[in-house]
């Protein structure tokens, strides 16, 4: 990476005005500013910031915070209100789905218009067009107008244009989550290729996973302001904290979410309720919270919780992560537990499974929930990265992360 500035910014801010009445937006206009006839409304205020050249930074915050705004402003197709910023290097922001798009043109005569606004000459452009074309994959419809695209098309050919002109600088809003999973698959591969060679990437998403996976640090929107900015793990169990948070608040029941002191030193982070917690979790055999395992060797984990008995659904959920805290996989839990005399309700899980893994250091992030689906839960006490393991060697017939245990054998010819 880079010591060079790639941006910076110093107390951005972006204020809209908003009118109640179509007539007050006309009565403002009349009175010139001797009167106000609307309300403020501050989509971003005071925001600072500064990546380097060659640095992913990840831009994550709940829907409103201002990340799209944020964005919209490095990339200069908004104007701020306070603050002022400075970016080195050419910039392609692949922002609102279509932006930049003339919907009568075709999607080759977008291309040029594209090219043209970013600063490239049309021979340039020509030279790179088969490379475009190539990475959009949308076949005739190349030459057909983008109004008759559908919203993934115009996904694949703006992504296409923004990471084939050679940017300093590339940024993307949520771009991904709009095309199918080949292509998401093709882009994440353009995006890593591209930060390896000295790009600037500055993203927003909503995958805590991606985050992890691509950037260096993060920066946490809340309402408008940095509510925080850090590292990639920190930062997604404090937005997850804080989403959380407000789903108890909204459910109206139960106690609220607050942080808590991981139970060992080892912990990464802890969030949860009064009404459940984790009481001790380790391998099993004396193991503690950290063991090492010969790859293919049984790995045993035994975790000791306890819960009010006014929790509906309990359910235990231990999940396998890599050293960026990216999931790898793991296994939800029904509890049931015994009642004591005090009322609280005590469970004791024990977990195997294989280590089935490449070489290296994996964690263990435990949670404690009331769980109404596959989708809604509300956590009584997450454990972040608590408990950890070393694989210390590997068969070195499967390949990736994790050995799925597939069978190959050669068939005869038919």
């Amino acid at each position: 990476m880079s010591s060079e500035v790639a941006i910076r910014a110093d107390g951005l801010g972006k204020c809209y005005q908003i009118y109640d009445r179509p007539q007050d937006r006309l009565k403002q206009t009349i009175f010139r500013g001797r009167k106000q006839f609307y309300r403020e409304f501050w989509a971003l205020q005071d925001v600072s910031l500064e990546v380097m050249k060659g640095e992913t930074v990840g831009i994550i915050g709940r829907n409103g915070s201002g990340k799209s705004t944020l964005l919209q402003l490095l990339a200069g197709t908004l104007a701020a209100t306070t603050g002022d910023m400075r970016i080195n290097g050419r910039v392609a922001a692949l922002l609102e789905l279509g932006a930049g798009f003339n919907p009568d043109f075709t999607g080759r005569e977008n291309v040029y218009m594209n090219g043209a606004i970013l600063g490239i000459s049309r021979p340039e452009i020509e030279r790179r067009f088969d490379d475009i074309a190539r990475f959009a994959d949308i076949g005739d419809f190349i030459d057909q107008p983008i109004k008759t695209y559908s919203s993934g098309m115009i996904v694949r050919l703006g992504f296409s244009v923004s990471i084939n002109v050679d940017p300093d600088i590339l940024i993307v809003d949520e771009a991904l989550a709009v095309g199918d999973m080949a292509f998401q698959f093709k882009c994440l591969e353009r995006l890593e290729s591209l930060t390896k060679g000295g790009t600037t990437l500055l993203f927003v998403s909503h995958s805590m996973d991606m985050v992890k996976t691509f950037c260096n640090r993060v920066v946490y929107l809340r309402e408008g302001r940095v509510e925080g900015r850090g590292p990639p793990e920190e930062m997604a169990e404090k937005y997850l904290f804080d989403l959380r948070a407000e789903q108890q608040r909204s459910r109206g029941t139960g106690s609220a979410v607050k942080w808590k002191e991981p139970l060992y030193s080892s912990g990464q982070a802890a969030f949860g309720s009064d009404d459940g917690r984790i009481v001790s979790a380790e391998f099993a055999g004396g193991g503690g919270q950290f063991c090492g395992f010969i790859a293919g060797e049984q790995i045993t984990i035994v975790v000791d919780a306890e819960f009010s008995s006014a929790v509906e659904s309990p359910h235990l959920s231990l999940i396998v992560q890599d050293r960026r805290l990216v999931q790898l996989g793991g296994r939800c839990f029904r509890l049931v537990g015994t009642r004591g005399a005090d009322g609280v309700i005590r469970a004791r899980v024990q977990c195997a499974f294989p280590a089935r893994l490449a070489q290296g250091r994996y964690f263990v992030t435990l949670r404690l929930e009331d769980r109404k689906s596959e989708e809604v839960f509300f956590p009584l006490d997450k454990q972040a990265g608590l408990i950890s393991f070393e694989v210390l060697r590997q068969r070195r017939d499967f390949l990736g992360t994790v050995d799925l245990g597939m069978q190959c054998s050669e068939a005869s010819m038919p």
